[in-house]
């Protein structure tokens, strides 16, 4: 009986010592492992996709994380908790954002750009929600904005998939552009400084990851690999576009 309840006082312990704090980075993982395992299991092992994790100007620029495909392209800042996307607020380069939205910026912006954070629950859940409808509120802008609707990632990566959310690449290149402008960046359409990683798989099946240093580059590679891979090859599938499968 003793032992017992000692036992359920150290589990019940662990629980809650794994519930601290432990920083957004590891949010940021998880997330960035459920998309690529969804996109794994939806298109094969020969998906074809792009995904960062920023730091320094890059981050201050534009976000946390970025992810792509031939068809679709998101930005997410990512929080441990919700309460702390209120540190948004100190961020003199999102202030401007806010301050220089339109009906064309602000739809642009709300299908492509995200703030996610983390639950309290012991198994981890995700929900995000589009950036300027929740962190513009904080700069006491509220033209241009809809009420903050949040979703789990579990059903965010799905409208990814599908194409709910996400702009193709004309459109993300000037939403970049956009932010660029604001951090008064002198660069301009795809050549702006924007590195990532794409990654596709070699003809012995293994993962390759591909060095791009901005959009440009990202579209040349991509390009490249659709006429390298013809109709066919790799498999074939309904993707976002309804179309054959888009080469993640």
């Amino acid at each position: 009986m003793y032992e017992a309840a000692l036992c359920s006082k150290q589990v019940q312990f662990r629980m809650r010592k794994s519930m601290r704090k432990m920083g957004e980075a590891q949010i940021i993982d998880f997330f960035s492992s459920y998309l690529k395992d969804v996109l794994h299991c939806k298109f094969g092992a020969y998906a074809n996709y792009s995904v960062g994790n920023f730091s320094g100007s890059q981050d201050r620029k534009f976000s946390d994380f970025f992810a792509g495909t031939d068809s679709h392209n998101i930005l997410i800042e990512f929080k441990e908790k919700k309460e702390e996307c209120a540190y948004e607020g100190l961020k003199p380069l999102r202030e401007r954002l806010c301050d220089k939205l339109d009906d064309k910026i602000s739809g642009l912006s709300r299908e492509c750009h995200f703030i996610g954070w983390g639950t309290n629950h012991v198994t981890t859940v995700i929900e995000l929600n589009p950036y300027i409808d929740l962190i513009c509120r904080i700069f006491n802008q509220t033209d241009y904005l809809l009420k903050p609707t949040d979703k789990n990632h579990e059903t965010f990566v799905q409208n990814f998939i599908d194409g709910k959310i996400g702009v193709d690449q004309d459109s993300f290149v000037k939403y970049i552009e956009h932010l660029n402008n604001i951090a008064g960046g002198s660069a301009s359409g795809t050549d702006i400084p924007f590195r990532s990683i794409l990654y596709s798989r070699n003809e012995n099946g293994l993962l390759v990851g591909t060095r791009f240093e901005n959009l440009g580059e990202l579209i040349q590679l991509r390009n490249m690999r659709t006429r390298k891979l013809g109709p066919t090859q790799g498999g074939a599938s309904s993707g976002p576009s309804g179309g054959m499968k888009p080469r993640f």
